[in-house]
């Protein structure tokens, strides 16, 4: 009877700490990985038709976004040794943000179309490409998930103190991932399984749902990470409850000072009053204070007291761990390029901002259509993309 993927887990991990041990051995001898500079490409133009820069100051800027070639284990032995020749320091430690969309082990071989007057162009795969397909294949389930090991081993070392990585699955293999993910991250630091709708409907036969979503895991380095709450509108009803003005035509709503639970008893507001029973004030009396001294506490025609919440000092809802609100590419999207497993560019700058700052290093090591890279650049971030 052949071993169960259970069984194999503890024997994949074993081995990509071994392999992993070597890598990181390698990186103190002589015979480092290095990157070699194929192309430099100038910034593009700004509205007035003349370039961002010149090319005499590439070489002297601190840093500027690279799109790298290989194998992507290659790669980032390149990036945690660094090159001194070509001006790259080693990016241990340096990287703020990492999402990684791998294949999902579906077997799916992915290839770009490129559609001309009258023909059909097919780019076929690199040997270099035949052979991460082949090898990443081979034995099902349990060589993807060798392959995955010690890459995200080396995406921790290369993560700062507050860098954050999301991994991009489906229903495939997301559950083995987080397994290793939670022996290389700790378990600790697991932050979301985020769910994104990808799309609305999906055609199947009657015995079994649908299969809808894709699941982003989401760890930190540590504690420290960064992170900024996102939010979206708030839907028509929600707005609908701003249903008051004030002299100056701002909208606002009453909102009830009181909160379910024992806690304190009374407060000042003008005069002693008492929370209605069962409750209690759900601020200080120092908060309290604060807001009548900004005219935002209203007594209701039964003396119960309300704050003033102001529709435009609401940022929207905030974004939670299910995001069903941003589209798949659909066919005349104008960022849609022919790839099979092309990433809208908004899910890509909700994750951006969310765990990045400005002057954050943000790295894509299974870059795909190139889209964290594209929207990394849109928004001036640092990147580093690996195809």
């Amino acid at each position: 009877m052949p071993e169960s993927l259970i069984d194999q887990l503890p024997k994949i991990v074993a081995e990509g700490k071994k392999e992993v041990e070597k890598i990181l051995e390698r990186l103190s001898g002589s015979n480092r990985l290095t990157l070699q500079t194929n192309e430099y490409v100038l910034p593009s133009k700004d509205k007035s038709g003349l370039y961002r820069g010149q090319m005499k100051d590439i070489s002297e800027q601190e840093w500027h976004n690279r799109l790298i070639y290989g194998d992507n284990l290659l790669v980032m032995q390149a990036l945690l040794a660094g090159d001194p020749t070509t001006g790259l320091p080693s990016m241990r430690g340096k990287l703020d943000l990492i999402y990684n969309d791998p294949p999902f082990d579906s077997k799916a071989d992915y290839r770009t179309k490129i559609t001309l007057p009258g023909t059909t162009i097919e780019q076929k795969p690199t040997v270099l490409e035949q052979f991460a397909y082949s090898d990443t294949w081979k034995d099902g389930t349990v060589s993807y998930l060798r392959m995955m090991y010690p890459r995200l081993v080396l995406m921790r070392e290369l993560l700062s103190e507050q860098g954050s990585i999301y991994v991009h699955l489906d229903w495939h293999v997301g559950h083995y991932v987080k397994v290793l993910m939670d022996e290389i991250f700790g378990k600790e630091n697991f932050q979301n399984e985020i769910i994104w709708q990808r799309t609305r409907v999906q055609h199947t036969d009657s015995n079994r749902f649908g299969n809808i979503h894709d699941s982003l895991l989401y760890y930190s380095k540590s504690k420290d990470r960064i992170f900024n709450s996102q939010f979206t509108e708030h839907k028509s009803e929600y707005v609908s409850r701003y249903n008051k003005t004030d002299e100056s035509g701002r909208k606002y709503r009453l909102v009830p000072l009181d909160a379910a639970g024992a806690g304190p008893a009374r407060a000042f507001f003008g005069k002693m009053i008492d929370p209605p029973k069962g409750r209690h004030w759900a601020y200080s009396q120092e908060n309290i204070d604060e807001f009548i001294s900004k005219s935002l506490i209203v007594l209701t025609s039964n003396g119960t007291p309300n704050i003033k919440m102001y529709y435009d000092e609401n940022k929207g809802a905030v974004v939670q761990s299910i995001w069903s609100d941003i589209a798949p590419i659909n066919a005349v999207a104008k960022e849609r390029i022919n790839y099979g497993t092309q990433k809208p560019e908004i899910l890509l700058e909700r994750i951006i901002k969310s765990s990045s700052n400005e002057n954050s290093i943000i790295a894509d090591f299974f870059s795909g259509s190139g889209t964290t890279g594209v929207v990394a650049e849109k928004m001036d971030a640092g990147g580093l993309c690996q195809t």
